[in-house]
């Protein structure tokens, strides 16, 4: 909400220095301002930045609602806390590191998970889950520790350039761990059961088409 508020309020300071700018530039019979030149980058960015967090909270605000929820649980703070001790445990720059960065302080508050078809709300973070597009899931599995987690393989498309003509696809592999509550191993089943459907009709869907 936060964000949302300030990308709102530059995208206003970015319109008003383009108008004042023009009107400058009218006034004094001149083709540029400096007004106009501050006010272009937050007048550009600002808006769609905003648009993107009024989309994230209408989602936030579904979720919460129960609409399109397929599970939900709150893991409680003891169990938290034993989850945020191993994943502190893997070092930042590892390939086995969770996308999702768990709060760093000891004392860990009890956490909402909320999954539905498209991704998943863990207390104030959401991550989009698709195996379509440019970060798609291609794995999920159970991961059977104290307390147990759904691991997520994601493959996400980036491009780099290489030169001023040319660029490169690179394919970067990602892990997503999501901690389940003890109590919650059986919503945590149908949760993977419904993601590997989605990847296995993906998988047929790309073998058909190839």
């Amino acid at each position: 909400m936060r964000k949302m508020a300030l990308y709102g309020l530059g995208a206003l300071a970015g319109i008003v220095l383009v108008i004042l700018g023009i009107m400058q530039m009218r006034r004094n019979g001149v083709d540029s301002s400096p007004w106009l030149v501050l006010g272009m980058f937050p007048a550009l960015i600002c808006p769609a930045l905003f648009g993107y967090y009024l989309h994230m909270l209408r989602v936030f605000r579904r979720l919460r609602s129960g609409d399109g929820v397929i599970a939900r649980w709150t893991v409680p703070a003891d169990e938290m806390a034993a989850f945020n001790a191993r994943e502190r445990e893997i070092p930042v720059r590892s390939i086995l590191a969770n996308y999702y960065q768990p709060p760093a302080s000891p004392q860990s508050p009890e956490v909402e998970v909320i999954f539905s078809d498209r991704g998943v709300l863990i207390a104030g973070g959401y991550f989009p889950l698709s195996v379509h597009g440019g970060r798609q899931v291609q794995d999920v599995r159970y991961v059977a520790e104290h307390p147990p987690a759904i691991e997520f393989s994601l493959s996400l498309q980036t491009s780099a350039r290489t030169s001023r003509f040319t660029t490169e696809s690179r394919n970067n592999q990602l892990l997503l761990r999501v901690p389940v509550a003890l109590h919650a191993r059986r919503e945590a089943g149908e949760v993977i059961g419904r993601y590997q459907s989605f990847i296995d009709a993906a998988a047929g869907s790309r073998s058909v088409t190839g």
